[in-house]
């Protein structure tokens, strides 16, 4: 037996559900994926954030620059 994960829009999932059905599939429905963003919020302090942004911004400029 194989497991596959797989991501469906919830406005297809009950005829993706049909299909698995007359295929013999089993499926479950998996509430851990995918992660938002904002699963995330606070993973690095508020001081490094606001330098990488920083780093960001420069890079972009020197970029951005006419030569």
């Amino acid at each position: 037996m194989e497991t596959l994960i797989i991501n469906v829009p919830d406005e297809k999932s009950a005829l993706i559900k049909e299909i698995l059905k007359q295929f013999g599939v089993s499926f479950k429905k998996s509430d851990s994926l995918p992660k938002k963003p904002s699963d995330y919020v606070g993973a690095i302090p508020s001081k490094t954030a606001k330098e990488l942004l920083k780093s960001v911004v420069e890079s972009r400029e020197k970029w951005e620059r006419d030569i």
